[in-house]
């Protein structure tokens, strides 16, 4: 006796094979295409601390350094997001992975450690400062034979001027504290980085008062860009943002972002 299967059972059985080979098709689908694609699509994050006119979460961009970092990273292909943070947090974050940029750091060979240095994105420039309506004209260390200078308390400054002893050194907590003892008269010049005193001073004064600033430089620092050594994609992302940044200077973009934050020539110069 032959046993025959009807045309109903054969397609339900076909629909169960298909819907099995569909089933076991995505479970065993390779997870490394996924995975790549995930990582493309996150969000780097921007740790912004305060640093104006560098960085700052209130200002135009979150600040110029992050401004042109977060549009180099655009154009390299990565969306970002910036996070105010204490910079203590942005550190102790890339070190964890928990931040992926941080828009401005000095170098440090310790923190090359857990953070992939790239390109410098701008160049602080340490200048003397001094009152308008001081007798003294104050241009190089030896015109501070006698006088008083305001330092900020663990601010990295050169070892020269750190060295030097032919004036008096006058410590203060902050640069808010030392560009306003500048102004009553209580120190005779001040050292510090020129575009962060220049802010600083119309943000305490309101453009009632303009300081004199030296055209010698005591010293400039390059600021880099830092990459958390904990995202496993840095070595790319550095790779394309060095591609994206040459490409912002060549196309005037970067000149852009300098003038929309008010950076002059002669602030650019180091």
């Amino acid at each position: 006796m032959k046993l025959s299967v009807g045309k109903g059972y054969t397609r339900r059985k076909q629909g169960q094979l298909l819907l099995l080979l569909a089933v076991f098709g995505v479970c065993f689908s390779p997870v490394s295409a996924q995975t790549a694609s995930s990582s493309q699509n996150k969000k780097l994050i921007v740790g912004v601390s305060e640093w104006a006119p560098y960085n700052g979460y209130d200002l135009p961009g979150h600040g110029l350094l992050t401004n042109i970092v977060q549009i180099a990273l655009t154009r390299a292909g990565y969306d970002s997001t910036a996070e105010k943070m204490p910079w203590s947090r942005v550190i102790k974050g890339a070190s964890r992975g928990e931040v992926d940029i941080i828009p401005g750091i000095w170098y440090k060979e310790k923190r090359a450690e857990t953070i992939a240095y790239g390109p410098v994105l701008a160049k602080a420039r340490l200048v003397l400062i001094s009152h308008p309506e001081s007798p003294y004209v104050i241009e190089t260390l030896d015109d501070l034979n006698h006088l008083r200078v305001g330092i900020v308390k663990d601010y990295a400054y050169p070892q020269h001027f750190l060295n030097a002893t032919h004036f008096i050194k006058d410590l203060s907590p902050n640069l808010d504290s030392n560009l306003s003892k500048l102004a009553r008269g209580r120190i005779d010049a001040a050292l510090g980085d020129e575009l962060v005193a220049r802010h600083t001073t119309y943000r305490l004064f309101e453009g009632m008062i303009e300081f004199r600033y030296s055209r010698n430089t005591l010293g400039s620092k390059g600021i880099f860009l830092g990459i958390s050594k904990a995202n496993p994609d840095h070595e790319r992302i550095l790779e394309f943002f060095e591609k994206a940044l040459a490409d912002m200077k060549a196309d005037g973009t970067y000149d852009a972002i300098l003038t929309k934050h008010n950076i002059t020539q002669a602030d650019r110069s180091s």
